[in-house]
């Protein structure tokens, strides 16, 4: 209803659902920084929720009446993925190693009541809070308070995303094809590993989130209120892991170059990207008393790989990685066939030019990660850079199913 006031008619569930998710995570964020007690927690929860449903209810009945038979089977279909990974969190329990170390302890202070400013007493406090907070207040507003269940927004966040995108596809509505790409990028990409409280699963989600808001961005006249969309999602990246930091440097820069609105449009972008990191860095500062990462930036040692051999060494360590993790998170052997079937087989057009400059930029960062840190990259590199590629796979997810609707729709004369 709201959306149809601003002058956008949504016909889709996912749609609404996500600019829902991102506009309550966003209220989420701001109240992590607020004191709260269980009971207004609750009633916040239990607000929104029936604001959620009264608004798109209202708008099924009222003005688009085909609304819910036109989605009723990606519905089903996502309440049921929803179960089943549901279920399996609830079957094993078990934290993974930087839950343990990192994450949890973040979940307690706010389970406990506690607010941003408390986590300076924790290990690792510089760590970015979103999800953690996520966590801890599901777990706290649950009737059984039970730690797992402040883990299921996880699975319901990743699920949602995807099915955002895949909901989106064709013109016409073509079920079977749409169920088929949906279990593909769910096979290529799922790994049940990290719902055993890691994080990165909330950037896949933000990245994939941007670069289909990004696209449609792009094809509306019509379009702040995909405009406000995208700075929101920027700061829910920028507060969710410290990759967020520099995912946003890059997010800016491809918004920059790609955007077809006018240099004004882009200047306000990047002045409001500034503004939120800005922000970011004083809140640390005078909350939890620093705003750091894990190592400094620059340091002596980066002197080093002014020896090419040891610069050489260490690129084919990094790349070695890297494929040896694409195994392990297949999306990214599709998105590379893809690549090549497009540009050198099929020679066509249909992957966006935005997509392939991420793909440049995210490469670039994923090696300096590598080459700037001090630690022993023998043992860094398996534990870390599998997850670095999933988080940076999410943002290519609409762009491959554009490739897919691009290529079906022309080979197959399906619309």
């Amino acid at each position: 209803l709201i959306l149809k006031k601003i002058g956008y008619i949504e016909d889709n569930y996912f749609n609404v659902l996500i600019y829902n998710i991102i506009i309550q995570s966003f209220f989420y964020l701001i109240i992590s920084f607020i004191s709260l007690n269980f009971k207004i927690y609750f009633y916040f929860q239990i607000f929104f929720g029936l604001i959620f449903l009264f608004l798109n209810f209202l708008n099924l009945y009222k003005s688009e009446k085909k609304f819910i038979f036109d989605n009723i089977s990606m519905i089903l279909i996502f309440i049921l993925l929803n179960l089943t990974l549901f279920t399996y969190v609830a079957l094993n329990l078990k934290l993974e190693w930087d839950a343990l170390a990192h994450w949890l302890q973040k979940a307690q202070v706010f389970f406990q009541n506690g607010n941003y400013g408390d986590i300076k007493n924790v290990s690792f406090s510089y760590y970015p809070h979103f999800g953690t907070f996520l966590w801890g207040f599901f777990w706290k507003s649950s009737f059984l308070q039970l730690e797992y269940l402040g883990r299921l927004i996880l699975p319901f966040f990743y699920l949602s995303g995807i099915l955002f995108c895949v909901s989106n596809l064709f013109k016409k509505e073509n079920y079977l094809i749409k169920l088929i790409i949906l279990l593909l990028i769910l096979t290529l990409s799922l790994d049940y590993y990290l719902f055993g409280g890691y994080q990165d699963y909330y950037l896949f989600f933000e990245l994939l989130i941007f670069s289909k808001i990004f696209y449609d961005y792009q094809k509306h006249k019509h379009s702040n209120f995909y405009f406000i969309l995208l700075l929101l999602n920027l700061v829910l990246i920028l507060w969710t892991k410290q990759e967020g930091f520099f995912y946003n440097i890059i997010l800016s820069v491809v918004f920059f170059m790609f955007c077809n609105k006018n240099y004004k449009i882009k200047f306000i972008f990047l002045f409001f990207v500034f503004i939120s990191i800005i922000i970011q860095i004083y809140l640390k500062n005078i909350l939890i008393g620093s705003f750091e990462f894990n190592e400094k930036i620059f340091h002596q040692e980066l002197l080093d790989y002014l020896n090419f051999t040891h610069f050489f060494h260490t690129s084919i360590l990094i790349s070695k990685h890297i494929i040896i993790s694409m195994f392990r998170y297949p999306i990214w052997i599709l998105v590379f066939l893809i690549l090549i079937f497009s540009k050198l087989i099929n020679r066509d057009k249909y992957l966006p030019n935005y997509s392939l400059y991420y793909m440049a930029i995210f490469f670039v960062f994923l090696y300096a990660i590598y080459f700037q840190t001090r630690m022993d990259l023998e043992f860094l590199l398996p534990i870390t850079i599998d997850r670095i590629l999933l988080q940076g796979s999410g943002f290519m997810i609409y762009p491959i199913l554009l490739y897919f609707e691009e290529f079906i729709e022309k080979k197959f004369k399906i619309t």
